[in-house]
């Protein structure tokens, strides 16, 4: 695995943390936790977010997220 591959990784891993330690879904991203926020009609950083990780990420992680949560839910 190359470095940037890692990296990656391990600030994927501290995002899913981070949601888990304020109470959010296993396996989710702080990002897509914002997002469905943002869907909810909730306060949510998705611009801060989206702004310093690039244009849809939250949405993009949120997608992500969902249809893994679903192909899990299906097995």
């Amino acid at each position: 695995m190359t470095m940037g591959k890692y990296v990656k990784r391990f600030l994927i891993a501290l995002s899913v943390l981070l949601n888990v330690a304020l109470g959010g879904p296993s396996n989710q991203t702080f990002s897509a936790r914002n997002w469905q926020w943002k869907r909810e009609k909730r306060k949510n950083l998705v611009f801060y977010i989206d702004k310093v990780l690039g244009v849809d990420h939250c949405s993009n992680s949120w997608s992500y997220w969902i249809t893994r949560k679903e192909k899990k839910d299906d097995k």
